[in-house]
């Protein structure tokens, strides 16, 4: 069966910023393919994140954010210019963020890849994870194995996909 596709770009100058509508009959692989290339797409193009700090929202670098993570109902962003609250919930940070930087070390924090200075696994049955500015956590035992297989395919060379299954 031939499918046929279509197409459209809309240039609007009063867009904010660049959003993509899918519009299909049903959600199929192709559809959720597509999806996942535009998430992707755009979080590699995102570099800032509004952030509030003593009621007072900035945008920071994502660059310099070292975790992300959830406490008494509050997400909270440690960056290298001090400690933040932020609006967005863990999911939406995890599908926003490039996931070859970032990665989800429990259900309540997410890391920055590169602001992580080694992981000691000496620990029987879980990972501590230290970041370059000395502190620490600690990756929960339901995320060992996800982790340990992700470092390894990103130390190989692969990516991983925004749906989190890798690929070579």
């Amino acid at each position: 069966m031939k499918h046929s596709y279509k197409v459209t770009i809309d240039i609007d100058p009063s867009a904010d910023e660049p959003e993509v509508i899918i519009r299909a009959k049903e959600e199929t692989d192709l559809v959720r393919e597509i999806a996942s290339f535009a998430k992707e797409r755009m979080a590699k193009e995102q570099t800032g994140i509004a952030v509030s700090k003593d009621g007072i929202t900035e945008e920071i670098d994502i660059s310099d954010i070292i975790r992300i993570y959830r406490e008494d109902r509050k997400v909270v962003v440690i960056a290298a210019g001090g400690d933040y609250q932020a609006r967005y919930s863990l999911q939406e940070f995890e599908e926003r963020l490039d996931r070859s930087r970032f990665l989800r070390i429990s259900r309540s924090e997410i890391i920055n890849l590169n602001r992580v200075s080694g992981f000691d696994m000496s620990f029987r049955g879980t990972v501590k994870v230290i970041f370059e500015d000395d502190s620490y956590s600690w990756v929960s035992r339901r995320y060992v194995n996800t982790v340990r297989l992700r470092l390894a395919k990103l130390a190989s060379g692969g990516s991983i996909e925004q749906n989190g299954r890798e690929k070579s």
